[in-house]
């Protein structure tokens, strides 16, 4: 049946109002038959798009609209290829995904057939009811394959990239990596993080005395104190010749000092130690996108560097 047929035809206000209502019943009952879910970020966007999207069809439920005029200036693609993402990071496949969607239409039906009385209504109005269901879901399902299969090919295509532009020294991504797709991603991906960058005090006259070999065990050992001490969801970079800079998923700016203190202290408090100066800067506070936000942590490492004797400064 074609999504024409059903313009300028709402469904049942009861209908409508039965899912909203029950909403929290209906992602229940989506997670449960689903699985694979647990308490971990993906899990929970997964769930709260999910919720998203069933009040998204709610709306389209209450328009006159068919399928594809109920667009929303796009905002419903948009929703759609984040879910893929959160697919992916689930470690989803294409049966997967349409098992996301198919399910959840299974519970929307089975909460109004258990909440609402179909009687009432005429044969017309839930016939209605039960075509914009499955063209919904079938709309759904058609856009969210096609976005996860464009998420699948760039996460490869970011592997090979990772594979290609990892620094020798230290074995971290390296500089070009860190700021073409580690940032910018966390800027898709996060509300909030912080960035951390660390700069070895004194490397530069290291490197001018000869002593290269010490030079590049520094820079190891920075790295690895960085990653050992760092969240386990910390993103870790070579940044420059003696700079390593980590970003903290959901962190703020006092999580970042925490972190860069445990890091200098480490490095200290070895008989064979050395000091680090450290600057940060928040996600969205001091910066709306990765530029901003990357010049703002330099800015304060700058500071820390002039301050000198292993200074942490916070962008302001």
């Amino acid at each position: 049946m074609g999504a024409g047929i059903l313009v300028g035809m709402e469904t049942p206000p009861q209908i409508v109002d039965r899912i909203r209502q029950d909403l929290p019943n209906i992602l229940t009952s989506w997670k449960e038959k689903r699985g694979g879910l647990g308490e971990d970020e993906p899990s929970g966007r997964m769930v709260a798009r999910m919720e998203e999207l069933t009040t998204v069809f709610a709306g389209f439920l209450e328009s006159s609209e068919g399928v594809e005029g109920f667009n929303r200036g796009g905002e419903i693609r948009t929703l759609v290829a984040r879910i893929a993402d959160d697919q992916h990071a689930l470690g989803r496949d294409a049966v997967g995904v349409i098992e996301d969607f198919s399910v959840l239409r299974r519970c929307v039906w089975l909460s109004v057939e258990g909440g609402v009385d179909l009687s009432v209504a005429s044969g017309s109005e839930v016939a209605r009811f039960f075509v914009k269901l499955l063209q919904a879901s079938d709309w759904v399902t058609e856009q969210g394959l096609q976005a996860f299969e464009e998420t699948a090919m760039r996460e490869m295509e970011r592997a090979l990239v990772r594979a290609e532009a990892t620094d020798l020294v230290t074995g971290l991504p390296d500089r070009e990596q860190f700021n073409r797709l580690l940032l910018p991603t966390a800027v898709r991906d996060h509300e909030k993080f912080a960035v951390l960058a660390f700069d070895v005090v004194d490397f530069t006259e290291t490197v001018a005395e000869g002593n290269l070999g010490r030079a590049r065990d520094v820079l190891r050992r920075l790295a690895e104190t960085v990653v050992d001490l760092a969240p386990e969801t910390a993103v870790c970079a070579r940044f420059g010749d003696d700079e390593v800079c980590v970003i903290l998923p959901g962190s703020n700016s006092e999580d970042a000092y925490r972190v860069a203190e445990r890091v200098s202290e480490r490095l200290a408090e070895d008989p064979d130690g050395f000091e680090v100066d450290a600057g940060l800067a928040e996600y969205p506070a001091h910066g709306s996108n990765a530029s901003e936000l990357m010049t703002e942590t330099l800015k304060a490492l700058g500071m820390a560097k002039r301050v000198g004797g292993g200074g942490i400064v916070v962008a302001r």
